[in-house]
Order: structure tokens, then C-alpha cells, then sequence
């Protein structure tokens, strides 16, 4: 019996090689987050703090960052807590550069948790089209969720179904299909060593039926021409290679698999080579398919497995199905302009866009797309859109934190602007002195960007920053 579970790939790559990288630190990786900020604006911030910035091959905002001055966790980096940049694991971004989302597109990310993806695909579609980001656990949904918020995502539908569930009900509805597959984790093993605790056989043989049903529930999810991302972040051909294959073979005449070579992914096409190569030294007598195998020393990452299929003729009769309400209610046209010219008349900036609507959730608000409003569901959501705002007594709206980020860089009344030293008070959670003139619910400028919101009377801000975000900030300032 093997004494190490990469003792299994001896035959496929450099063993010694293998547990020497997944024995080193992973590198530390953001992606730019567009639907708030720009590449240009990540690399003027990083010259200051004095950061060292690599690009990721595949990912034209995805950068390895390296600190001298590490005394300060990149985790409380202010622009990471404003959701200007997302941690993300540089083969993490691959699926999606695959995937190639594009505006006004109907996109399913499956097994959507924790996040990251799908928030790479929304800003890739700029909040034009639909994306439905599902899964199953709850924790998990809360955690993508709060991810989907803070980047700013209006264009969104969570759902909580299992992935089977897609293949009959919504039948051919979607223009692109991502299904990072649960899985053993291998890949993982360079953050979290745990992860080759839970890669038994019979582990293995449990998540490859399960990844078995959800391709190829994807794969009828799809519409004709339409393209499919399979993904893990483990090394097992039986969840990998072995996995698609099987689709391939049970679906040979209306499946085919695309050669990442011909994708256009930040000028990467080439470097895919050595990918394909590792993955045909574990494929068995299937051939070269062009599929993408990354060992943790290829790129220095995770480890992670890709695949792009295109569907070519239906595999699945659509059938009909009863269409859910949504369970938030939609906001009156003629209330949401009575919102929309208060805050245009407070701030001096638009804050609902001409193609958005408001939605009823209590006393809450919440914004999302047109497109989004009228997309045909045949299940109850879990969440969609993002908060807008609060109903107050003696004001219509009262907008929540991560709508005053998404919108308010651009105001031009009632704003407070500060400098360092007040920026440091009120991450400390204190109160900040202010322009006199200023009265009521402000919005508080930092250089370019809006952080957040306070209120202001006899020349004193009222601290009205989140408490996650002071919390979070409690050992730094």
C-alpha cells in the first residue's frame, strides 16, 4: 500500500517534484475586481504600498503579489475590504477565462460556492445578462452570497438546488455552463494539508459518480452550441480525465471537446501545451482529448484540472415548466423614480441605472437588472441582486454599504472627503470631525473612492462604516 496519496502518479509525473512544491507555501493571488476598480488602479495602489506584482498567464487581471513588508495581512488591505480586488488562487481563474462569459449571455455557474468564479464571470459580462450562481449548503450560500455583495454583483439569481436538478427543469436554457466540480482536493493540499486526509479510494469513487451526473446534468442544462467548463482542484484521473471521458463516450454525437489552444486567454494559448502533455500521459487509450492537467509544480499553484466541451445537438427534450415569483416583490415604476430623484437630489449621481429595478424584501431594498427581473425561473430564489438601502421615517431610502461603494465615487453632494489620519479614526471605529456645512447621511470619499457612509451634524461624522469591516480592521490601525 502507498504511504502518500501522490504515490499513485508515479508514473505520470516527477513524484519528488510533486511533493516538494505541494510542501511550499502557496504564493499569494488576487484578481482585480472591474465591476469597482481597474487594472491601472490595483498597480498605482501596489506602488505605493511597495508591492511586487506578476501577472497570471491565463488572467489579464489575476496578479501573484509578493510583500516585503508583510506586518499587515493582504487580507486587511483596504481596496481587498471594499471588494476592489478578490482573493483568488491564480488556477482558480482558469475555468472561467475558459468559459469566456460574455454580456447579455445566460450563464449557470453550478456548484457556485465560495464565490470566486462567480464573481469573475460576472464582471467579465459588466451586469449585462443573467448569471444563476447555485448550490446547496447553507453555509456555503452565505458565504457567496456576501462575496456576490461586496464585488458589486447586481446581475445575479442564487439558487439552492442540487446540480441534477438543472437537467430537467431548466433543459437547454443556458449559453454557457461552469461546473467546478465538488471533489477530493488534492490540489488544494499547499493551503490546507488536511485535504489528503479525505482522498481514500472509496472517496474518490464517491465524488466521480457524483461528478458524472453533474456533467452531464450541465451538459442538458446547455443550449445547442453552447460551451461547458468542467473543473476540480484535485489530481485523480478517476475525477478528471476518466470523468469527461465517459461523457464523451455516453454522448459521442452531440459533444465535442474544444482545444484550449484555440481559446483566446491573455496570450497564454501556447504555455497550454505542457498541460495537454501531462494530461495525455494519464489519459488511457482515449487518445490525446485536449484537456488541461496543472500539477502543483507546472505553474508553481494548485493543482487543477480543466476541460471545455461545446454542445452540438440536443441531448434532452425540454419540457415545460411552471414558472416561480420571485420571493422578494418588485418595486412600484412610479416609487422607484420618487427613490431614484431623492438620492440623484442628495448625492448628485444616478443611483439606480436605466435598465435596473428595485425589489421589495421588508424594509430592505434590493437592486438588480431588468434582465434579471424578467428571467423565467422555474424555482423560488434564494437571494438575488444586491442590497440598495434601508426605508427610514423621515427619508425614502437610506443606501446600504456596498451600494454607496458600487455608486458613490461618483457623487458630488453631501460628500465628506478625508484624508489618512481620518481614514485610520474611523477603521478604528471612531467618529471624525467634518465640514460644518454638512448635515445628515453623507457619503465619505477616500482619494478616487467612495468607503462607505456617515452621518453628519455640528461638524462631527457620525461613523457609519459596517461593523464586519471595524472588526476586521481591530489589530491593524
Amino acid at each position: 500500500m502507498s504511504d502518500h496519496p501522490f504515490d499513485r502518479y508515479a508514473t505520470f509525473t516527477d513524484l519528488s517534484t510533486l511533493k516538494e512544491y505541494s510542501a511550499k507555501p502557496l504564493r499569494r493571488c488576487v484578481r482585480v475586481n472591474t465591476l469597482l476598480s481597474s487594472v491601472e488602479e490595483l498597480k498605482d495602489w501596489a506602488a505605493k504600498k511597495q508591492w511586487k506584482l506578476e501577472s497570471v498567464p491565463w488572467c489579464a487581471t489575476g496578479f501573484f503579489v509578493d510583500r516585503d513588508d508583510r506586518s499587515i495581512p493582504l487580507g486587511k488591505d483596504l481596496l481587498h475590504l471594499l471588494g476592489h480586488f478578490y482573493f483568488q488562487e491564480a488556477s482558480s481563474m482558469l475555468p472561467v477565462a475558459l468559459l469566456q462569459p460574455q454580456p447579455q449571455e445566460i450563464i449557470l455557474d453550478m456548484s457556485a460556492a465560495p464565490g470566486s468564479k462567480t464573481t469573475q464571470i460576472a464582471a467579465c459580462m459588466d451586469l449585462q445578462g443573467v448569471v444563476i450562481a447555485n448550490d446547496i449548503v447553507d453555509n456555503r450560500l452565505k458565504t457567496l452570497k456576501s462575496a456576490l455583495q461586496r464585488s458589486g454583483v447586481l446581475n445575479v439569481i442564487i439558487t439552492k438546488k442540487v446540480g441534477q436538478w438543472f437537467a430537467k427543469h431548466m433543459t437547454e436554457r443556458f449559453d454557457r455552463v461552469l461546473l467546478d466540480a465538488p471533489c477530493t482536493g488534492q490540489g488544494t493540499s499547499r493551503k490546507d494539508p488536511d485535504a489528503l486526509e479525505y482522498c481514500s479510494e472509496q472517496s474518490i469513487r464517491k465524488s466521480a459518480k457524483l461528478q458524472r451526473e453533474l456533467l452531464e446534468s450541465a451538459l442538458h442544462a446547455t443550449k445547442i452550441g453552447g460551451r461547458i467548463v468542467y473543473s476540480t482542484c484535485t489530481l485523480t484521473p478517476e475525477e478528471n480525465e476518466e470523468v469527461v471521458q465517459d461523457i464523451l463516450n455516453k454522448f459521442s454525437d452531440q459533444v465535442e471537446v474544444i482545444d484550449p489552444r484555440k481559446i483566446a486567454c491573455n496570450g497564454s494559448e501556447t504555455k497550454f501545451d505542457i498541460c495537454m502533455h501531462d494530461s495525455g500521459k494519464v489519459q488511457s487509450g482515449a487518445g490525446d482529448l485536449p484537456f488541461l492537467r496543472i500539477w502543483p509544480q507546472t505553474y508553481n499553484t494548485e493543482g487543477f484540472f480543466c476541460a471545455v466541451l461545446q454542445k452540438t445537438a440536443s441531448t434532452r427534450q425540454p419540457e415545460h415548466m411552471e414558472i416561480k415569483h420571485f420571493r422578494e416583490m418588485p418595486v412600484p415604476k412610479g416609487n422607484a423614480r420618487s427613490i431614484s430623484a431623492f438620492l440623484s437630489q442628495r448625492y448628485g449621481v444616478n443611483m439606480i441605472g436605466e435598465h435596473e429595478q428595485l425589489f421589495d424584501k421588508g424594509d430592505h431594498l434590493l437592486i438588480t437588472t431588468q434582465d434579471v427581473a424578467s428571467f423565467p425561473l422555474p424555482v423560488m430564489d434564494y437571494s438575488l441582486g444586491m442590497p440598495f438601502g434601508r426605508r427610514l421615517r423621515d427619508i425614502p431610502v437610506y443606501i446600504d454599504h456596498e451600494m454607496a461603494v458600487l455608486r458613490g465615487g461618483a457623487a458630488t453632494l453631501n460628500v465628506c472627503h478625508i484624508d489618512e489620519d481620518q481614514l485610520q479614526q474611523l477603521l478604528r471605529g471612531s467618529d471624525i470631525s467634518c465640514d460644518a456645512a454638512l448635515f445628515g447621511h453623507v457619503l465619505v470619499h477616500y482619494g478616487n473612492w467612495c468607503i462607505g457612509r456617515g452621518r453628519a451634524r455640528n461638524g462631527v461624522l457620525k461613523n457609519h462604516l459596517p461593523r464586519w469591516m471595524i472588526y476586521q480592521m481591530q489589530d491593524v490601525v
